[in-house]
């Protein structure tokens, strides 16, 4: 079994698979210090150019940010948290989203002491590519706390759009073994 990979490189995006014995893909990537990924397409941010792998051995400080598909964690694991809207800049992007943290805990202390690939939900994620601002909003964006540049709480969040930029919304794959239309 495999879980969709939508990484994203200081110099591209990555796209393929990773294997998933039903885990987590936060937990997949913090179990080690590399992670393979297979029928890859790599996409160049600066001019497009996509090129194509059968398997991919990457370390994980290359990475600095991975789209969350695939399973959620085991209901009874969960516990009660509180959000803390944060703003993020790693390596070329710019990244917005919701930190889960236990209640009444700080959040910047808290994404310190996580292991180094932590999940924000309700994220924004922008960039460029080929040329062109990108924004796209998820679900769940997963973020390299090792190679984060900044970080910031958001107090007040700026609802005014972006003008000339595409929004791209990523469609999450349906995993529920149930038919689509």
């Amino acid at each position: 079994m495999g879980i969709e990979f939508n990484g994203f490189a200081d110099d591209c995006r990555i796209h393929g698979r990773v294997a998933s014995l039903g885990e987590r893909l936060t937990d997949v990537l913090n179990a080690g210090d590399r992670i393979t990924v297979r029928d890859v397409r790599l996409e160049a941010l600066a001019d497009g150019t996509v090129h194509a792998l059968p398997v991919l051995t990457l370390e994980l400080h290359e990475i600095c940010a991975v789209i969350g598909l695939g399973p959620r964690g085991f209901r009874e694991q969960r516990v009660r948290t509180e959000e803390h809207r944060l703003r993020l800049g790693v390596g070329p992007y710019v990244i917005l989203g919701d930190l889960h943290a236990a209640p009444k805990r700080d959040p910047m202390n808290e994404v310190l002491q996580r292991p180094a690939m932590v999940p924000l939900t309700n994220a924004t994620l922008a960039y460029t590519f080929n040329g062109q601002p990108e924004v796209a909003d998820v679900g769940t964006i997963i973020v390299n706390r090792h190679v984060t540049e900044w970080l910031e709480p958001v107090v007040e969040e700026h609802t005014e759009s972006f003008p000339g930029v595409r929004v791209r919304t990523f469609r999450l794959k349906d995993m529920s073994g149930l038919p689509t239309d």
